[in-house]
């Protein structure tokens, strides 16, 4: 019996994918562990900040890893649940000279709007597929594309909203089942309008 007995039962699961993760807060932390438990060989994942006491009501580790860089943590946590993975860490934002070639997916979980725009640039340069994964308070969404509504007038960088565990779980397991399963699709919904 393996992890993936289950999984191969369902039709149209594709792990045989290479990843880059761009921000591993909130979301970005989850949509890389999702991704290990589902079984992808290749993980990529940049973050040039370090983990605050704040981030712990989003993320399910202890405060032993205050201070150390979010790109770190999420590599050690997917190799302590899924060792075979080859999983790379970059404690810097994404850039040309560091775009790691040969991926399928750059999934982007940042908050700045400059760096979204660059991270889907790099992503179409390079042959990948880009999807924005966010959320505001209890609205999330993901998105083939950097929401063209927002001009780059907005705000860029860390803000203090209000966030909890629930749409950033929610947020990074829907994106990662567009990844893996529903490549064709979008959501931007409030969590609320999930419940029928």
């Amino acid at each position: 019996m393996s992890f993936y007995d289950r999984q191969e039962l369902i039709e149209g699961i594709n792990t045989n994918i290479k990843v880059c993760c761009v921000g591993c807060g909130g979301i970005g932390y989850h949509v890389a562990k999702l991704l290990a438990m589902s079984g992808i060989e290749d993980l990529f994942v940049f973050d040039p900040d370090t983990l605050e006491e704040s981030n712990l009501n989003r993320i399910d580790i202890t405060i032993d890893y205050i201070g150390r860089n979010k790109a770190d943590i999420v590599k050690e946590i997917v190799r302590s649940i899924r060792p075979e993975i080859r999983c790379k860490a970059f404690p810097f934002p994404l850039k040309d000279h560091t775009y790691p070639k040969g991926v399928d997916w750059v999934i982007d979980c940042t908050d700045n709007h400059a760096s979204q725009i660059e991270n889907q640039r790099m992503a179409d340069e390079n042959g990948a597929k880009y999807c924005k994964i966010g959320y505001d308070s209890e609205r999330i969404s993901i998105s083939d594309r950097v929401a063209q509504w927002d001009t780059g007038d907005t705000q860029d960088g860390y803000s203090v909203t209000p966030s909890w565990v629930v749409p950033a779980i929610v947020v990074a397991a829907l994106g990662v089942g567009k990844i893996l399963k529903y490549n064709k699709k979008e959501i931007g919904c409030q969590i609320q309008d999930l419940y029928v």
